[in-house]
This record gives C-alpha cells, sequence and structure tokens, in this order.
C-alpha cells in the first residue's frame, strides 16, 4: 500500500513575489549608492573648484597694480614673501601632512632654502622664521611631529600675532 502525505500533492508556494522584491531591493541600493556617488564627486570637485579659486585670488595679489601688473621686482618680492609665509605653515603643520610625497617634498624644500640661502639675506621675520623652519624640518627629517613642534616653539618673538590667534 501506497500512502502518501497531503503535503506531496500540494505545490510549494512561489518564490516569484520574494525575487521580484529582492531585485527592487537590489535597484533601490543601485540608485541610492549612484547618487551617493554622485553628490559626492560633486562635493570633492566642487572642492577642488574653491581651492583653485581661492589659490587664483592669492595669486593676483601677487600680480595686482592700480594700472595692472606689477613690475618684476614687485612680483618677486610678494611670492617670495608669500612662500615664506606658506613655507612656515606647511612646516608646522608637518605632522598633520598626510601625502608621504609631500612631506618629502617639504623636506627637499627645507634643504634648498639652507643650502642656497634663498630667504638669509631677507631682514622680515616671517623669512628669518622660514629659515628657522627649514632648519628644523632638515634636523627631524625622519620625525616629523618632533620637526613641526620645533617650528612653533622656535618663532622669533618679532612674528605679528594674527588676530584670531590672540584670544
Amino acid at each position: 500500500m501506497n500512502h502518501s502525505s497531503p503535503d506531496a500533492h500540494e505545490r510549494a508556494p512561489s518564490r516569484t513575489p520574494m525575487l521580484i522584491g529582492g531585485i527592487f531591493v537590489l535597484l533601490g541600493g543601485m540608485f541610492i549608492g549612484a547618487l551617493t556617488t554622485t553628490v559626492l564627486l560633486r562635493t570633492s570637485i566642487g572642492s577642488a573648484g574653491d581651492l583653485k579659486a581661492r589659490e587664483a585670488i592669492r595669486l593676483q595679489e601677487l600680480i595686482e597694480a592700480p594700472d595692472g601688473r606689477a613690475p618684476a621686482a614687485v612680483t618677486a618680492e610678494r611670492a617670495t614673501a608669500q612662500f615664506a609665509h606658506s613655507f612656515v605653515i606647511s612646516a608646522a603643520a608637518l605632522d598633520a601632512t598626510a601625502s608621504q610625497e609631500d612631506r618629502a617634498r617639504i623636506i627637499a624644500i627645507s634643504r634648498w632654502v639652507l643650502d642656497t640661502g634663498a630667504l638669509a639675506e631677507r631682514g622680515d621675520a616671517v623669512s628669518r622664521w622660514a629659515v628657522i623652519a627649514a632648519r628644523c624640518v632638515v634636523e627631524h627629517d625622519d620625525a616629523v611631529r618632533e620637526a613641526a613642534v620645533c617650528v612653533r616653539d622656535r618663532m622669533p618673538l618679532d612674528v605679528p600675532v594674527p588676530e584670531h590667534a590672540r584670544r
């Protein structure tokens, strides 16, 4: 005698609704991922655009004169002063620089500043601090944290403190 169970004659429930639901979830995830990626890319491109705009504004200030472009001696002086200022800031924040390539480049620039005496003849405080910063970076080229602390600790007393840092 062959007894079959009542369940054997019933059909298994259809998995089609679950399959359709899974496809919708997958498509929804792809849509959200694409949208998120688009927003993130736009944000990063916008940030790069902002940085380039600020850079162009700063560079225009270096060549600006009431009647157009400033004479070469004036632009060279302005560019050198801006370089000294930017170099001190980057040397003081060397430990926060993420790129190994940028760190290596700042160390190479430090050696260049010391080897050539590029800023040595200038009498302004920022240029003197840039030379001090270069010495710190070269002395501690294998320990960027110590180099950055050295730059901050050896600031000349006659360097003007920015208004926002006085509080």
